[in-house]
């Protein structure tokens, strides 16, 4: 009986899976503006997180600082605010350059 049950929520696990890899959209995140995250779509947050973890693999920064991120996200805003025309990760790397 456990079997069974353990070969049907496989079964209905790959077949969820499968229509969520056909669901997904390639972006090249190079090209996202400020203006674009600034609207802040359904994918705001986990563009914000993949820029996050772009550029601190670039550093070789295995680290997570939940605060930290915080921080630098507020930072983030308020450049694209005052810049919404450049891309996020133009404004990403003056802000870096700037520390």
């Amino acid at each position: 009986m456990n079997s069974l049950k353990l070969l049907v929520s496989g079964a209905a696990l790959v077949l969820g899976m499968n229509s969520m890899t056909q669901a997904q959209v390639m972006v090249d995140m190079s090209k996202i503006t400020c203006e674009q995250l600034l609207k802040g779509n359904q994918n705001s947050i986990e563009s914000a997180i993949w820029i996050s973890g772009y550029f601190n693999g670039l550093r070789k920064n295995t680290m997570f600082d939940l605060n930290q991120f915080k921080t630098n996200a507020d930072a983030i805003v308020k450049a694209c605010q005052a810049t919404p025309k450049n891309t996020v990760m133009q404004t990403v790397e003056t802000l870096s350059a700037k520390k």
